[in-house]
């Protein structure tokens, strides 16, 4: 009787447990999961740092548009210069200063409009904006 009793309690047990094939078959699922999750973490990551590469982009090119608006050029036809972010916008009537900044280079173009010496049309663009406006000149 106490051999039974101790049967029943050692089945008891072992049902309470787990085998190693379902310790092993549980442990692959959570490492499948668990990676499935890391790649997409890691994608995301990069749209995110995409995404702040265009918006850098985008205030680089709007700057230098409202630079523009706030200090007006001197007109020449068919101008272009590259600008970078840092450097102050000293445009004068006889020549353009070229600065060169290796993460940020905005490209000016103006063009006088016929009818009027005091106004050109201005176009701000660097690699995915642009931005086009009428400004004036000195």
């Amino acid at each position: 009787m106490q051999f039974r009793a101790s049967c029943a309690a050692l089945a008891a047990n072992s049902r309470l447990g787990f085998t190693l094939p379902e310790v092993c078959v549980a442990l692959t699922i959570f490492l499948v999961g668990t990676t499935a999750l890391l790649g997409g973490w890691n994608f995301f990551n990069r749209e995110v740092a995409g995404e702040r590469v265009c918006l850098d982009e985008f205030y680089d090119v709007f700057s230098s548009m409202e630079s523009l608006i706030a200090n007006p050029p001197g007109c020449a036809d068919s101008l272009a210069v590259a600008l970078s972010q840092d450097s102050a916008l000293v445009l004068n009537a006889h020549a353009l200063k070229t600065v060169h900044s290796s993460e940020s280079l905005v490209s000016v173009r103006l063009t006088r409009v016929p009818a009027n010496p005091h106004l050109a049309w201005a176009v701000v663009a660097r690699e995915h904006y642009s931005f086009k406006r009428l400004v004036r000149c000195r």
